[in-house]
């Protein structure tokens, strides 16, 4: 489920279960950011270049999604390019 796969990322990165996660909408899609902009994630499907272009304007330490939460190949491929040209620093990890 999703609450356990968020739970387990959490844990994973070094973040405390006891965190404060609070969630947002982005074109639609719920956002996860845990300790404000430590851990972002977003679990959806369909996920578009511009939700992920305005997560990465955010400057996440850590981003997670699922791989199969991409919209389409075009944004799939097109996912290292725009954080590296809005947020280098963050952490990607695509489940």
């Amino acid at each position: 489920s999703d609450t356990l796969s968020k739970i387990y990322f959490v844990d994973d990165l070094g973040v405390e279960l006891s965190s404060k996660i609070e969630t947002k909408e982005i074109n639609g899609k719920t956002v996860y950011y845990v300790n404000e902009n430590y851990l972002v994630a977003c679990f959806d499907q369909e996920i578009t270049e511009e939700t992920i272009t305005q997560i990465a304007k955010e400057k996440p330490y850590y981003f997670v999604m699922r791989d199969s939460g991409f919209a389409n190949d075009s944004v799939a491929t097109n996912f290292e390019q725009i954080f590296t040209t809005y947020s280098a620093e963050t952490v990607r990890k695509v489940l």
